[in-house]
């Protein structure tokens, strides 16, 4: 099994975004393709295209609540890790759910509100098609090292 580099602080913002969609196996699911990132500010863009497993209601083309859930939990991830230049793993997730999202692919955008020593918060916003909120979320990260 190949081991992970610890740090991604020699990569660009947008190669450190597409190093963590694309390293855990959970990823290869759910397949979410980088967009944008922005180091200095800490804001990632990530996009989430729909497909019939994603399906809260079989034959009805509208997410599943845990499928958003993840997509804020691995934007609110990557955003922080873009910023601080190395995996920054989660504590805390909580979202709120604002309409279904239905007939739509999910743009995500994690925004890095506080990077301390110890902790990171950032904001995530999940958005259809047209731009229309479809859930907000917070990620509280580690930032400690090792």
């Amino acid at each position: 099994m190949a081991k992970r580099a610890q740090t991604t602080e020699h990569l660009s913002a947008l190669e450190r975004l597409q190093f963590e969609l694309e390293h855990p196996p959970y990823h290869d699911f759910l397949q979410p393709r980088a967009v944008s990132a922005d180091a200095d500010n800490g804001v990632v863009e990530i996009l989430l295209r729909y497909r019939p497993e994603f399906q809260r209601v079989r034959g009805e083309p509208a997410f599943h609540g845990g499928v958003i859930s993840g997509l804020v939990d691995l934007t609110a991830h990557a955003a922080a890790a873009v910023k601080i230049g190395r995996m920054a793993p989660n504590i805390d997730v909580r979202i709120d759910y604002m309409r279904p999202a239905i007939n739509t692919d999910l743009h995500a955008k994690g925004m890095v509100r506080r990077a301390g020593r110890t902790l990171a918060v950032v904001d995530v916003e999940i958005a259809n098609d047209e731009g229309k909120l479809i859930a907000i979320g917070r990620g509280i990260l580690s930032t400690v090292a090792g």
